[in-house]
């Protein structure tokens, strides 16, 4: 498969990408607000965490498989390949968005929302959102900009099956934290859309910066074209 396009935003789905983002954050908000300094789980969050007990009581194995998914060493692992991926076919913003996403994301869930909104869960361990969620999501996230940016004889079916699979996949991790109980269901939720909106908003900014360097690039090559004085 070929590179249609260098951007990670198409230009198209520039406003769609904006819109997903902002929503995205002000679930995080909301969910933060109605959550905050609480040490218990809503009646939404119990009702999950029972449901998915009776249907894994004493499969406590099964869950820990589940869990792979939510690995860090895993998805540094995804990270590492994406970037090999990116560099071999030459698109350089993928592979910075591969990095800087992820790891934007995971901070700002894990040092700076989690402390913030100080919900807990079992001995206070803080919950809301789910870093590991969080780190999860963003690697499938960056995974379906991939995908949806490239060239394929079979383009949109491979991007409906890419969005698909990160939905199922994320489903999994979450089902699993949520049995193992490390998180309510609405902190999996806070992680989701912390991953989403970060690392769409990055993708947005690496479009933004390598596009305004292109243009000076040219400017420099051929001032008098681009109607650009030195």
């Amino acid at each position: 498969m070929q590179p249609t396009i260098t951007r990670l935003v198409p230009p198209g789905f520039v406003q769609v990408v904006v819109v997903l983002a902002s929503l995205c954050g002000l679930v995080v908000g909301t969910l933060g607000v109605l959550f905050w300094r609480q040490h218990t789980g809503s009646a939404f969050d119990e009702n999950v965490y029972w449901s998915v007990y009776k249907q894994f009581v004493g499969q406590r194995g099964l869950l820990q498989t589940m869990l792979v998914p939510t690995e860090p060493v895993l998805l540094v692992i995804v990270v590492g390949l994406i970037v090999m991926v990116a560099v071999a076919r030459h698109r350089p913003r993928l592979a910075v968005l591969a990095v800087a996403g992820p790891l934007i994301a995971v901070m700002l869930s894990s040092a700076v929302l989690k402390p913030v909104f100080g919900r807990t869960i079992n001995n206070g361990s803080l919950a809301f959102p789910s870093g590991h969620t969080t780190g999860m999501v963003s690697v499938l996230t960056v995974l379906v900009l991939a995908v949806m940016t490239t060239r394929s004889p079979w383009h949109k079916s491979v991007s409906t099956l890419a969005i698909v699979g990160a939905l199922v996949v994320a489903a999994i991790g979450a089902i699993a934290l949520v049995g193992m109980k490390f998180h309510y269901i609405t902190d999996t939720f806070g992680g989701a859309c912390v991953a989403i909106a970060t690392v769409l908003v990055v993708a947005l900014v690496i479009d933004r910066i390598a596009d305004r360097r292109k243009r000076l690039t040219a400017a420099r090559q051929d001032p008098v074209t681009t109607g650009v004085a030195l």
